[in-house]
Order: structure tokens, then C-alpha cells, then sequence
């Protein structure tokens, strides 16, 4: 039985892919992670966002389950290996294996994990996935024009700014809104990749480094 009375669920896109490493697992999202979810929004942490804020578990329900209903995407809960913790969701959207490409979208973490490793970590899981799993070419990721956080964000991976996309949606309050548009393409993965590596992994940074300057204390 439903634990929420009265509402009416969709059917759902449904997938048993689970990512994990760096003390991260990404899982496919379900209606057992409601309550964490609906638990770490509020307004102003929701605002930037390309849908209405989902306030409560009911509103968390309904967005969950618009999630699941949006067609070609897999969404995942994002769980703390460490604490257990359901820490926020992510997905790839508009996947299309026939054309090689996908976005990664529907994106938000608790405040509380803001500014630390969780979002180079699920980055690094999707993208590796993409590309070394899959086979895929191209991964995009878009951000509205206002959310200056996801754009910095999105910037520090090393994804390309491809430009912006005038009015291209409406935003929750009824305006046009923008939307950039960035993109990481195959060939580029390996340089994306290791430096999001050396932001999970600082010793790794350091490793990297040293190598280096042996390297080139030889060639000299």
C-alpha cells in the first residue's frame, strides 16, 4: 500500500544501474527516498532550478515520480557509502545510444554537502559510465542563466560552454528563462577525467605532480 494516500503514481522508467566509488552510490531513485529528499529542500536552495520547488513530501513524491515518468532518463538517489545517507539525485536525460549522447541533469545535493566532494564524485560515476561503459560521445549538461552556482559548477569540470539558449524554457515563476549549454565530448574525457580525479583525491594530485617534475628533471 501507498505511504501516500490518495496520490495517484505513474508508471515508471524503471532501471537497476547502481555506480558507486569514492564513498558514493548512486542508486536508481525511488519513492523510498522521498522523505531524505523532501527533508533537504527548501526555496532558496531549490532556486535556480527549471522546475517549481517541491515542498514537502508530497510535492517531493510528485517530483520524483515526474522524474521517473520523463522518458529516456535514469535517475539515481545519491547515498553516502559512509553514513548511509540519502544526500541528493541526479540523472541522465535524453539518453540516446542509436546517436551516442546524453545529458546529465535533474541535479541537487543537501546544503549541507555543498562545496565538498559529492558533486566530482557523481560527475566522475556518470561520466565514466557514459563514455567507458557505454561508448557514448557526447555528454551535455545545461544550467538557467540565474544559477550561477550550477554554472560555476559545471565550469570547474572542464565541460565546454557551447552558448546560450535565448528564452529557451519557462521558469517556475512564468518568465523566459536562458539556459547555457556546455558539453564534454569523448576525446576530451581523459583531461576531464583526471582532473576531477585530482579533486576527489588530493594525494592523487600530489602523486601526479611529483611524477611529473621526475619526468622532466630526466628529460633535462
Amino acid at each position: 500500500m501507498s505511504a501516500f494516500p490518495g496520490l495517484w503514481f505513474s508508471d515508471a522508467v524503471e532501471h537497476n544501474l547502481v555506480l558507486d566509488g569514492h564513498g558514493f552510490r548512486l542508486e536508481p531513485l525511488a519513492l523510498a527516498h522521498v522523505g531524505a529528499l523532501a527533508a533537504a529542500v527548501d526555496e532558496a536552495m531549490w532556486s535556480g532550478m527549471s522546475t517549481p520547488t517541491p515542498r514537502g513530501e508530497v510535492g517531493m513524491v510528485n517530483y520524483v515520480e515526474d522524474t521517473l515518468a520523463t522518458p529516456d532518463c535514469l535517475a539515481f538517489a545519491v547515498i553516502d557509502q559512509v553514513s548511509g545517507e540519502v544526500r541528493g539525485s541526479t540523472a541522465f536525460c535524453a539518453l540516446s545510444h542509436d546517436q551516442g549522447r546524453a545529458e546529465i541533469g535533474r541535479t541537487f545535493y543537501d546544503r549541507q554537502v555543498w562545496g565538498r566532494v559529492i558533486n566530482p564524485v557523481c560527475k566522475f560515476l556518470l561520466l565514466e559510465h557514459a563514455f567507458s561503459t557505454w561508448g557514448l560521445f557526447r555528454v551535455s549538461l545545461r544550467a538557467d542563466s540565474r544559477n550561477t552556482r550550477s554554472i560555476a559548477a559545471i565550469t570547474r569540470l572542464g565541460a565546454t560552454y557551447e552558448g546560450t539558449l535565448r528564452g529557451f524554457r519557462l521558469a517556475p515563476d512564468g518568465s523566459r528563462a536562458d539556459s547555457l549549454s556546455f558539453s564534454i565530448l569523448e576525446p576530451e574525457w581523459p583531461r576531464v577525467r583526471a582532473g576531477l580525479l585530482d579533486r576527489i583525491d588530493p594525494l592523487r594530485r600530489i602523486v601526479v605532480a611529483e611524477e611529473g617534475g621526475r619526468a622532466a628533471g630526466q628529460g633535462g
